[in-house]
């Protein structure tokens, strides 16, 4: 066999080294293959809040409209929320008229509508999405240096998320106080239906995924209890007593939306007795779940109840329910005291222990027999919902105590 001259001998190898190195063709995807997920979102640097909606808005709806074409849909806005307490506030309010104004703008071929259960039985788009206070550095009793927006499109045609936006605003500019319905509740919200409403909003689901199939099919509830908050915000108290009792049929049975309305519309009415069974029913949920999120409120740096309004008188209804009920369920409960984001770590600590123990006494007062299953604790502003230090109405649920069923040892 003859060699062939180097030159050629060369040029062979660079040729074979070339096309071994070359990369493999790319594979076709097949008709059943899942659609491509984009990468992780990142949120941007905060700024104004109405801008960073825009901002959010305007890229959610341009993701959604290159995937969903031009048909023309019925758009439905599931009423926006913190993440942090479940609750409606006067920015996620806000929040959601500036999105459906951008909707009508950018999106003309999808028209919103109410969440009600009409609505829903068209199999509309589904908005949804949260506000939350949070800290870059993730540091323990440092206040937010920014609030975090997620939001959400769900295709109810096939229960799965059709686009997501992730941004982030600054403090000064969001306002986090909460709707009356939830600044009147006596719990805060992260029952089953919210965390659902969370899981499919953030970091839980991608373009693509299913949304929560729990929070899905409690939609037909939520349209009618979205129409009771309304209707107890207007202060329609026989109507949104009437529209709870209805939802009490359709939602969750651990609902507190549902369980809180059912409570408030009686005591506003003048109904102590209706008042007192579903304040049992909250007690019993929260037994069930080892968690009593009750929202008993101090003022600012001491361990006396917020005065306002007739909150002494109802804080004793809960506080004599609770010693009753907790007695019935042989529970032991630990007391949990914590403060807003003022002061320092150390006297926060102090705080925060001197309330659960000072609703310790009262609970005892109530029924000895819980002495022994009974303890105290505090967590100064370590576990702060809101954590702006501010004081007031926007903060208030940081100051607060709340019962945790534990193990009785």
């Amino acid at each position: 066999m003859k060699l062939l001259p180097a030159c050629l001998y060369a040029a062979a190898l660079v040729l074979l080294s070339s096309m071994l190195s070359l990369p493999p063709a790319e594979a076709q995807p097949s008709a059943s293959a899942s659609p491509a997920r984009p990468k992780d979102l990142l949120a941007p640097d905060p700024i104004r809040f109405e801008d960073a909606i825009a901002r959010a808005g305007a890229e959610l709806l341009q993701q959604a409209g290159d995937q969903l074409g031009a048909e023309a849909r019925t758009l439905v806005i599931d009423p926006l929320i913190d993440a942090n307490t479940g609750a409606q506030t006067a920015s996620t309010v806000r929040m959601g008229e500036q999105l459906e104004a951008l909707l009508r703008r950018q999106t003309p071929q999808w028209k919103p509508r109410p969440l009600t259960r009409q609505a829903l039985a068209d199999k509309p788009l589904l908005l949804i999405g949260t506000l939350t206070p949070v800290n870059v550095e993730r540091a323990v009793d440092t206040v937010p240096d920014a609030f975090r927006v997620w939001l959400t499109l769900i295709d109810l045609r096939t229960g799965r998320v059709v686009a997501k936006q992730l941004d982030r605003s600054t403090v000064d500019s969001v306002n986090p106080e909460p709707l009356k319905f939830y600044a009147d509740s006596p719990t805060w919200h992260k029952d089953r239906t919210t965390l659902g409403y969370i899981n499919s909003c953030q970091v839980n689901t991608r373009v693509g995924d299913p949304a929560d199939p729990d929070y899905l099919s409690r939609l037909p509830g939520a349209a009618v209890v979205n129409e009771a908050i309304l209707a107890y915000g207007a202060g329609r108290m026989q109507e949104a007593r009437q529209l709870y009792r209805e939802a009490d049929t359709m939602a969750d049975p651990g609902d507190l939306r549902v369980l809180n309305g059912l409570y408030l519309t009686s005591w506003k009415l003048g109904d102590p007795q209706a008042a007192r069974s579903a304040f049992e029913r909250i007690i019993a949920t929260g037994l069930d779940t080892k968690r009593l999120p009750i929202k008993i409120l101090f003022q600012p740096g001491r361990t006396s109840f917020s005065p306002i309004g007739d909150l002494p008188q109802q804080y004793q209804l809960w506080l004599d329910t609770l010693a009753r009920e907790t007695g019935r369920a042989d529970a032991c409960v630990r007391i949990v005291g914590h403060t807003s984001r003022t002061g320092s770590a150390r006297a926060n600590e102090t705080l925060s222990r001197q309330r659960a123990e000072a609703v310790q006494k009262l609970l005892e007062r109530s029924n000895r027999a819980l002495g022994a299953r009974l303890s105290a604790a505090g967590v100064g502003s370590r576990e702060a919902l809101v954590g702006l230090g501010t004081d007031d109405l926007r903060d208030a649920l940081d100051r607060r105590v709340e019962f945790r069923v534990v193990d009785c040892v």
